[in-house]
């Protein structure tokens, strides 16, 4: 069967199972838009290509299916990169697809013109640049396979505009297999003996180790031991034992808990430095899909390379059963400014079937730390890489994968980077509230100038004045002026559609 490159694409993206793309077209791209609107794919159009990035990481988030993100060819293709990157840092899988110039214009220094392969490298597990229309179904359905297996990650596929022309026959081919590393019975055994000699055995559990939510709990509950999450790691488990976050970003009382501990079983995290400063004496066993995680930070008294939920109820097998836990509860502290009294006054409105997105700043980690009983699909939030503007497109790519309404809280210095973005949300329809914790301010930056003796002035940590209510409005969407008091129930009221809150708060 003769399809042209463009036609080979979209049946291939079908074939995978992929039903929803978000893309912003242009010149080099018409080809392939052109097919996707005669085809069964849903087609969501951002208004600039790094929302369509981050609508698709937020897809696969909700959902854990993943979604293709397509543009044209120079900044359309450099536009992708932030979200490529944040997708990378969080271990999100996305398939991006760009169109380039014609073959014969390649290294030739053309008209939009971009060795897009190149650039994302260092931020996917896959770039290749196809300039044969017979490798296009084989080159996709590697990357594809690539994007799913082990350590899941960004792909790219750069596609030149005559290849996009150019006929080729379909062939079906097999999807390729990558299989996952298996854990060796003798370092199970090594695990399980290191926590069975341990006084104040810990778990600290990592976004690698979504998945294996009751493999974690029974472990948990078999040792007595406290669970600790990273950020990423928040909701992956709902074991009783769950203390919280540690690293810089988390209460005092759960680190003073998280350092008491002798030994350390880490699952699927890289021991950010955001959590992580320098090995001590304690004991370490650390779990990752990921070979290169392993003794990269931390050295690991037992390092195993295998999937979480396939080693944990084999090293839980092994381990004693304790009588009672060596630990004493530990007390959240109290609100003590207005960001978290905002967040709490969010996380507690009626959150059931309800996805919960952040931005970066101090919003984020008081959001992050009030939310209860939410698991790690209805947490979208980016985390490795920080990106700000990251919380709406993200948002409402979750939504389009699962049907659910959506809150996102947000910072005014976060929501001013893509707030663009709430035409689509409007135009799609959607049911999400968006309230902005508005001090005028980059919060989070302000905080570590406060920090520095020789550090800048207000000029550049202060943000514009700017009235979102009204802005809200001007796309479409409901605005209003709302308070720490009130927007827990604005939040439960019956209201639908896109509504924006406008919280002032001191910084």
């Amino acid at each position: 069967m003769k399809l042209s490159g463009a036609q080979t694409v979209v049946k291939t993206l079908e074939e995978l199972g992929i039903n929803t793309v978000f893309g912003y077209t242009g010149n080099y791209a018409m080809p392939l838009f052109e097919v996707i609107e005669r085809s069964a794919l849903s087609l969501v159009v951002p208004t600039s290509e790094v929302c369509g990035a981050h609508e698709a990481d937020g897809y696969y988030r909700a959902s854990g299916k993943l979604a293709a993100v397509l543009s044209t060819s120079g900044p359309g293709a450099t536009n992708l990169v932030t979200g490529i990157a944040t997708a990378y840092m969080d271990s999100v899988p996305l398939l991006a697809i760009t169109a380039n110039v014609p073959t014969y214009k390649l290294g030739k220094d053309s008209f939009q013109e971009v060795d897009i392969t190149g650039i994302v490298t260092p931020v996917t597990k896959y770039a290749h640049i196809v300039k044969n229309p017979d490798e296009l179904e084989s080159e996709i359905k590697k990357a594809y396979a690539l994007a799913v297996s082990g350590r899941t990650a960004p792909v790219l596929i750069d596609i030149p505009y005559d290849v996009l022309l150019a006929k080729t026959e379909y062939k079906g081919l097999p999807l390729p297999s990558y299989g996952s590393p298996k854990a060796k019975a003798a370092d199970i055994a090594a695990a399980a003996d290191i926590l069975n000699g341990a006084s104040k055995p810990a778990i600290l559990v990592g976004g690698g180790a979504a998945g294996a939510s009751e493999a974690v709990a029974a472990l948990a509950h078999k040792l007595k031991a406290p669970v600790f999450t990273t950020l990423r790691g928040i909701g992956t488990t709902d074991s009783e034992r769950v203390i919280g976050p540690v690293g810089s970003c988390a209460p005092r009382a759960y680190n003073r808990l998280y350092a008491s501990a002798d030994v350390i079983l880490a699952l699927g995290t890289r021991f950010s430095d955001k959590m992580h400063s320098k090995p001590n004496k304690r004991k370490y066993i650390h779990i990752d899909v990921d070979n290169a995680e392993l003794d990269k930070i931390v050295p690991a008294d037992c390092a195993i390379c295998a999937r979480i939920a396939d080693v944990v109820p084999a090293v839980t097998a092994l381990c004693a059963e304790r009588e009672e836990a060596w630990y004493a509860p530990v007390t959240k502290p109290r609100a003590q400014n207005s960001v978290v009294r905002l967040a709490e006054a969010v996380a507690s409105a009626d959150l059931d079937d309800t996805l919960i997105a952040t931005d970066v700043g101090n919003h984020q980690i008081a959001m992050l730390q009030a939310l209860k009983g939410k698991t790690y699909r209805e947490i979208i939030s980016s985390l490795g890489l920080g990106t700000m503007g990251f919380g709406l497109p993200a948002l409402i790519g979750a939504m389009k994968a699962s049907g659910k309404r959506g809150i996102l809280f947000t910072g005014d210095g976060s929501f001013n980077m893509n707030m663009n973005e709430l035409a689509t949300a409007v135009e799609a329809g959607l049911d999400m509230s968006i309230v902005i914790a508005n001090n005028r301010e980059l919060g989070m930056i302000k905080n570590l100038e406060r920090r520095r003796a020789d550090g800048c002035g207000e000029e550049v940590t202060h943000t514009p004045n700017v009235n979102y209510a009204l802005l809200a409005r001007a796309f479409g969407a409901k605005g209003k002026r709302a308070s720490v008091k009130n927007i827990t129930a604005l939040l439960d009221s019956k209201e639908t559609g896109v509504r924006v809150y406008d919280v002032k708060i001191r910084g």
